[in-house]
């Protein structure tokens, strides 16, 4: 059977970092969700019912805007090592332009 994706939401999408590199977040629990916000900064984002709110928001709605504006302080690679050592589910993404097109 397949596994159902989870729906694009500020917990799961794509970050741009100051660097141009992005990093796609992907917190599938709650315990990922307030490491996410001690990464970030900001524990208050992670107060009772927060994460069934972030997971349920709109990926771009206002606390998305208030994390894009987050990762934009710092290159990819310092997020990544941030987010990794405090086991943060992402993985770095190439800016649009250095994507390469496979031959067919």
């Amino acid at each position: 059977m397949a596994q159902r994706k989870e729906a694009a939401s500020p917990a799961r999408r794509r970050y741009r970092c100051r660097d141009g590199a992005g990093v796609s977040l992907a917190c599938e629990s709650e315990a990922q969700w307030k490491a996410l916000a001690k990464c970030l900064g900001r524990p208050e984002l992670s107060y009772p019912g927060s994460w069934d709110a972030a997971r349920r928001a709109p990926p771009r709605g206002r606390l998305g805007r208030l994390l894009e504006g987050i990762f934009a302080a710092d290159p990819a690679d310092v997020w990544l090592t941030r987010l990794q050592s405090r086991g943060v589910s992402c993985e770095p993404d190439k800016p649009a332009n250095q994507h390469t097109l496979k031959p067919a």
